[in-house]
């Protein structure tokens, strides 16, 4: 066992360390820092009010032997931190419609910290912090545990947020990808998900999609086993990361309308997108207008079907060629997701509406819309993957 020892340090050190590089978050094992601007301001209202705010636990990672340099690593409180960091910098100013006491919203509704009054600004400097620090004899797997078990408070750790925990190439390229802009500009993943590793988690299963085609993952012994396995030795990595960001340049140029973007903001469908990407790729297909043209009937179609339409009856040939495929795509995004069954047809279905659409469907296409806006049946909406 190692031990521990009590301790308080001011803003104004902590804010200086963290600035300065001596006090830092190692992500390979942190969730990630994402914080409403709810939640940030609370906590500096706490703080104004010279209220206790949670303990902090540090630890003495790396000490240079020369110049006793050393480098903190914050083991639990890196949200608090980087919320105070945020606010000494004037990155935001208290909504007063976030602030829960009356004399706070009087004296610092809509304030940066720039606005306080001095003998405020002073108070805040100095206000004491407790850290716990740890002993610098723990090794890192210790502090993981620590790390793991501090947080069972707040919920339990996910699959991808216990991957998190193990460094290597995979886990490194996969935390890369998810930092693409494309996912925070298109709002591919919400707060809650990106809080929960979720994209991380997304852009794992494409490098397996890419590496291995499509694969059955209804568990997650797929990506435990790719964290596993190429934690050294992944000789690919590069040629895997030149081709799924290639993949993910080419997205945006899917997103045509407001009613495709809706579509392809379930995981469900952005995967299947990805799935018939990398089928262009090995096939050196070039993106045409015609297929986003395709894309987005396709959508305006799926949007109409519902599962309990019977239009036997009334469709022509064309007509039951392209109702068939929606019928097969709408079972496999129902249930059983993750299934390769079920990911296989929703792959060769898109594939056929954006590359087997020949003159005779795409007429029939707009037939067979007005055809299923008759039935009236209202569709439900999908799950999410």
């Amino acid at each position: 066992m190692f031990n521990y020892t009590d301790n308080r340090k001011s803003i104004k050190d902590i804010t200086s360390m963290f600035s300065e590089g001596s006090l830092v978050v190692d992500e390979t094992y942190q969730r990630r820092s994402v914080w409403s601007e709810k939640d940030k301001i609370r906590l500096i209202e706490t703080v104004l009010l010279n209220l206790i705010i949670p303990v902090l636990f540090f630890w003495k990672a790396e000490t240079d032997p020369e110049t006793g340099a050393s480098i903190t690593h914050i083991v639990d409180g890196q949200q608090r931190i980087k919320a105070i960091c945020s606010y000494v910098n004037n990155e935001f100013k208290l909504k007063p419609q976030h602030l829960l006491d009356a004399s706070a919203k009087g004296k610092y509704s809509n304030k940066f910290f720039k606005d306080l009054d001095p003998d405020d600004k002073k108070s805040f400097w100095n206000y004491q912090l407790m850290v716990i620090d740890i002993d610098p004899m723990a090794t890192r797997s210790d502090i993981i545990t620590m790390f793991n078990r501090l947080n069972l408070t707040d919920y339990n750790l996910n699959d991808q947020e216990k991957r998190n925990s193990m460094s290597g190439e995979f886990a490194s390229l996969a935390r890369e990808l998810s930092e693409i802009a494309i996912w925070d500009e298109r709002h591919l993943f919400t707060t809650k998900d990106v809080k929960r590793m979720k994209d991380v988690e997304f852009c794992a299963s494409l490098i397996l999609l890419y590496r291995k085609g499509i694969i059955d993952q209804t568990d997650q012994s797929a990506l435990n086993q790719a964290y596993e396995e190429l934690q050294s030795g992944y000789s690919d990595a590069e040629k895997d990361k030149e081709a799924i960001l290639e993949a993910i340049d080419i997205i945006p140029k899917f997103f045509v309308s407001d009613d495709v973007t809706k579509f392809l903001k379930k995981k469900t469908q952005l995967y299947t997108l990805f799935s018939v990407i990398f089928y262009m790729q090995r096939s050196s297909i070039s993106l045409k207008e015609e297929y986003l043209s395709n894309l987005q009937q396709f959508v305006k179609l799926y949007s109409a079907f519902n599962n309990d339409m019977d239009l036997t009856k009334q469709v022509t040939e064309d007509e039951k060629v392209l109702f068939d495929w929606l019928k097969k795509y709408k079972l496999a995004s129902s249930e059983g997701l993750n299934k390769h069954t079920n990911r296989m047809i929703r792959y060769n279905v898109m594939k056929d509406f954006l590359f087997g659409m020949t003159d005779n469907l795409v007429a029939a296409a707009d037939t067979l819309y007005n055809k299923m806006l008759e039935t009236s049946i209202a569709p439900s909406e999908d799950p999410e993957e």
